[in-house]
């Protein structure tokens, strides 16, 4: 028997992404949040804390059909699946090899390091995979932009990084 089983993307309420992949992992699908150990300030400090990358979005192995639909429509805070429907689209062997590393990928921010003209270097992490990606670095919200395509549609995600604060040869002094 062929596996027909494919990765779908399903739009869901905000804030709601963690609670409906465990909903649908109790009702037997495979489903991902992919999650970022992001660089926030708190109480004056820089702390980590776990933040969903593509809000309001959940990914979800099935070999898709009506009856898999009904299933998912009973989870409160499910809004559609995404990519047409009757018939919606899976993502491709890329998308879904990217979606699966993604949360193993932002364990650990990326490490940027500064120069005095304030231009950057990408010294490890996601972003080095992805510096051609970097649309924009807010380097006082230790944030970046960077574009990916997921679903045929290019997408926009923030994610944290830290500073590598280790002097470059250039800024030493004798």
């Amino acid at each position: 028997m062929m596996n027909n089983h494919k990765w779908y993307v399903l739009n869901v309420r905000t804030g709601s992404e963690i609670d409906i992949a465990k909903q649908l992992r109790k009702r037997g699908f495979s489903a991902v949040t992919p999650t970022e150990n992001r660089v926030i300030r708190k109480g004056g400090k820089w702390t980590q804390q776990i933040y969903v990358v593509f809000t309001g979005y959940v990914f979800v192995y099935m070999n898709y059909n009506w009856s898999k639909y009904y299933a998912m429509s009973g989870i409160k805070g499910i809004i559609k699946i995404l990519g047409g429907g009757q018939n919606p689209t899976p993502l491709s062997e890329d998308e879904t090899e990217f979606i699966l590393r993604l949360s193993e990928m932002l364990a650990d921010p990326s490490v940027l390091r500064f120069k005095d003209d304030n231009s950057y270097e990408v010294v490890s992490g996601f972003l080095a995979d992805y510096a051609d990606e970097i649309i924009k670095v807010e380097r006082r919200y230790k944030k970046a932009t960077v574009k990916v395509t997921v679903a045929n549609e290019e997408k926009e995600i923030k994610v944290s990084f830290i500073e590598n604060t280790e002097q470059t040869p250039e800024q030493t002094e004798d």
